[in-house]
């Protein structure tokens, strides 16, 4: 017989989920004991940095990838992290700690009384196993939860007498079940609707954060190819389903239903694959679609598919769909069109486009450098929100797995989840761009890179304020509002005292050159950039 604790250990083998991120307390003091040295964990601050770095590690692996939490008040301290994930459909499988089973009916300290109901505003499915030698299968099924489409977040509770139980292996194997794989739309669907895109004076694509696979990416081409089709984003997507280096992006749809419509206008028939329909922030009521334009969406997330305000939605993998559609489209006749013509950058005014001479820098300078020395293996994390569209203007990324964004639009993804990125693909340099204000938000994941030694660039884009939210402020009329400005934050003595170099870049010529020694650096990097104004 096994200890709880080994069949665990066995079962995350099983699955190679041998990276653990966490932040210990004493209800977790149990699981981690004689952790096998074919583990890693790595430690972060405190529990939403963690669960961030899980995030960015689970989605730049596709695999499910643990993160080992505290009792109730560690789960709460996470629960914005988990949030962020669920946006991301990210498998984040959460292992919190519980209190003895003995104490649970008592006032004492520690007792989660409420653990799956704690973690059901993020994870897709919660449990606490009945008995000790039920948490083997119970963490299994989680597991298989936690990368079956949708995928998402999961949450077990485990109290910290369970892992010294003894247990019986599992009859046949139950907890080392793999993941069955995705659903495909039904095939006479999609011979309707390849017809319906042959027939399509002009198609449209949108390409959402499920296909950015390589998979994904090689369907997805294939079909605009075909088609002659542009392809957008979903607006503030977590990641990009669709490479904009090639000839066909257009980068991410507005966020409004105005823009939305705008942007469609002419298509006759606009093909969702994997995205929502649709993402909007600035809420105008307006028509979700221009007149004459026709929405389908597939995608593997029924309440994605209830959400939509507009089109119709079919449940199944959008990779396998847009793979079947180009298997239907091979052989038929479409309908000829004019040729794609490259996107067209935004027009900035001659003020906006012009260098500031003040030593700061113009947003769309310093993505220009970024553009110029990240190689074509490079991946950038911004949770720089107000800076988006001057990034979108130079980003020419061709390989997937190369932009993330905060899932849920919760600040403090951008420098955690950047950490776990970089450490799941140690071979591809790691940018993450962050503002002023967001990069507080999990601060000490600059500790943890320094320990581990990760090669992590990060760019601070330091305005000394909330800027997205004064703009926001002046869209709604608010006038005047607190606690918009952040003077007298030292960020670069804060990397410092976490162990992290900093230096700060005022201007182009030496901001392409910190970068370029930074991404080169076998270690952790921080670049301080006065924005300008």
């Amino acid at each position: 017989m096994s200890t709880v604790r080994q069949r665990t250990q066995e079962l995350l083998r099983h699955h190679d989920m041998r990276v653990i991120f966490g932040n210990p307390g004493s209800t977790e003091l149990p699981f981690l004991a004689e952790l096998p040295e074919d583990f890693t964990y790595v430690l972060a601050l405190n529990e939403a940095t963690a669960t961030a770095m899980a995030d960015g590690y689970a989605q730049a692996t596709g695999k499910p990838t643990v993160v080992n939490l505290h009792t109730s008040t560690g789960l709460g301290n996470a629960m914005g992290s988990l949030v962020n994930a669920a946006g991301a459909r990210s498998p984040v499988v959460a292992l919190a700690g519980q209190q003895v089973r003995a104490a649970l009916p008592t006032p004492s300290l520690l007792v989660n009384r409420h653990p799956m109901a704690l973690a059901q505003g993020a994870a897709k499915h919660t449990a606490e196993p009945a008995r000790a030698e039920d948490t083997p299968a119970v963490l299994g099924q989680a597991i298989l939860r936690a990368g079956q489409a949708p995928a998402g977040p999961v949450c077990v509770s485990v109290p910290m007498d369970d892992w010294e139980q003894h247990v019986d292996a599992p009859a046949g194997g139950t907890s080392h079940r793999s993941r069955t794989s995705d659903s495909v739309p039904a095939p006479g669907a999609l011979d309707v609707l390849a017809a319906q895109l042959t027939q399509a004076r002009a198609p449209a694509l949108i390409a959402g954060p499920e296909l950015d696979t390589e998979a994904g990416y090689a369907a997805t081409v294939a079909l605009a190819e075909r088609l002659d089709a542009p392809v957008w984003l979903p607006a503030f997507g977590p990641r990009a389903g669709f490479p904009s280096a090639h000839i066909a992006a257009r980068g991410p749809l507005p966020s409004s239903a105005d823009g939305v419509a705008e942007a469609l206008e002419g298509h006759d028939l606009v093909l969702a694959l994997g995205a929502p329909v649709f993402t909007y922030y600035q809420w105008t009521g307006g028509p979700a679609a221009a007149p004459g334009t026709r929405v389908v969406h597939v995608t593997s997330d029924p309440e994605e598919a209830a959400r939509a305000v507009t089109g119709t939605s079919w449940l199944g993998s959008p990779v396998a769909a847009a793979e079947a559609l180009c298997r239907s489209l091979a052989g038929s006749k479409v309908r000829r069109r004019d040729r794609l013509a490259p996107r067209m950058p935004s027009v900035r005014t001659d003020e906006e486009a012009a260098p500031a001479t003040d030593g700061t820098l113009r947003d769309v300078e310093i993505f220009t450098e970024l553009a110029k020395v990240l190689p074509d293996e490079g991946i950038v994390v911004n949770e720089a929100a107000q800076q988006l569209p001057a990034y979108w203007q130079s980003a020419a990324f061709s390989r997937p797995g190369s932009y993330y964004f905060t899932g849920a639009g919760g600040l403090g993804f951008g420098l955690a989840g950047g950490v776990g990125i970089q450490l799941a693909k140690p071979g591809r340099p790691v940018v993450a761009v962050i503002g002023d204000g967001s990069i507080q938000y999990t601060l000490q994941a600059l500790w943890t890179a320094a320990q581990y030694r990760v090669p992590l660039t990060v760019l601070v884009l330091d305005n000394s304020e909330y800027g997205i939210l004064k703009n926001w402020g002046r869209t709604l009329g608010t006038g005047p509002l607190p606690g918009l400005d952040l003077p007298g934050v030292d960020i670069m003595g804060l990397a410092s005292a976490y162990g992290v170099k900093a230096r700060q870049a005022r201007s182009a010529d030496q901001l392409k050159t910190l970068l370029t020694e930074s991404i080169a650096a076998p270690e952790p990097n921080l670049i301080h950039i006065p924005l300008a104004s």
